[in-house]
C-alpha cells in the first residue's frame, strides 16, 4: 500500500502499489511538491527522478521517478490535517487509515 497526500487540497489517496501511485501522480506535479508519499506503515517516501521534468516553452515533459525511504513526519502525524480519504474498501475514512497504520487491518485492505 502506498499513500499519496495532495498538498493543495489536503486529500489522501491509498494505492495498492507503488506503480499505481506513480501512474496517478504525474511527475511534473510531484516535482512541484504537490504530492507527498507514504509507505504501508506510514513512513515518508521521497521521489527520486530517473528522468528529470523538462520544459519546452508551454510543454512539460513529465519525468520518471521512483519512491525511496525518506525522512520527516509520518502519515499518522499528518492525518489530522487530511481533508478527505479515497481508497479501496477498508481504507475510505480517517478511522480506516489510522487503524491500518497501527497494524489493525493490514491484512484486510488491498495490498
Amino acid at each position: 500500500m502506498i499513500f499519496a497526500f495532495a498538498t493543495d487540497d489536503k486529500s489522501l489517496t491509498a494505492f495498492a502499489s507503488e506503480s499505481e501511485a506513480i501512474a496517478y501522480c504525474e511527475g511534473a506535479d510531484v516535482h512541484s511538491g504537490l504530492w507527498q508519499f507514504f509507505g504501508p506503515a506510514g513512513e515518508p517516501l521521497l521521489p527520486r527522478f530517473l528522468e528529470q521534468v523538462a520544459r519546452w516553452g508551454p510543454f512539460i515533459g513529465q519525468g520518471r521517478y521512483q519512491l525511496h525511504q525518506g525522512h520527516g513526519a509520518s502519515l499518522l502525524e499528518l492525518l489530522p490535517s487530511v481533508s478527505s480519504v479515497e481508497g479501496p474498501e477498508g481504507l475510505q475514512s480517517f478511522v480506516d487509515v489510522a487503524r491500518y497504520l497501527r497494524g489493525g487491518s493490514r491484512g484486510s485492505a488491498l495490498r
